[in-house]
């Protein structure tokens, strides 16, 4: 039985989709995080001429947030997920039986990688509270590593 996947222009699609998406977080996140981050304990800087209105980039993330309540972040790494997905699913230029192989080998060497990395941090850190995208990025940029190196050892 042959699994059904994208057709081979899908591979383009999601690649678009998933660095669009993250330049679009990557921006987000970096304006989110820049605002009033200033080290004021140097020596010889007055702290009180600091300028502490926020800046525009701040105000555009605070009304994309007022108005998602929001969902703007997340529903911008859900589009990343969905798009390293349509990469993953994509038929190659040539597909064949050994693509096959390797692609099952590649699911199956990133589940167990991945099952291993969880329980390993959650034995360190019993306390760890991390949301879902931390686990599924790493896990799909694994496969797609794992299949990139053997596809290249095939070939």
């Amino acid at each position: 039985m042959k699994t059904q996947i994208l057709p081979n222009w899908c591979k383009k699609l999601g690649l678009a989709l998933f660095i669009i998406a993250s330049l679009i977080n990557g921006s987000l996140n970096f304006i989110n995080n820049s605002i009033y981050k200033y080290s004021t304990t140097q020596p010889g800087i007055d702290a009180s001429k600091i300028r502490t209105e926020p800046d525009l980039g701040y105000e555009i993330l605070g009304l994309l947030n007022a108005i998602t309540g929001g969902a703007v972040i997340y529903g911008i790494d859900f589009v990343a997920i969905i798009a390293i997905l349509i990469y993953m699913i994509s038929k190659e230029k040539v597909e064949d039986d050994y693509i096959d192989k390797l692609r099952l080998e590649s699911f199956q060497l990133t589940f167990i990688i991945g099952l291993l990395v969880t329980i390993f941090l959650y034995v360190l850190a019993k306390d760890l509270k991390l949301t879902l995208d931390y686990f599924i990025f790493p896990l799909l940029w694994s496969y797609i590593i794992i299949f990139f190196i053997k596809r290249k050892m095939y070939l």
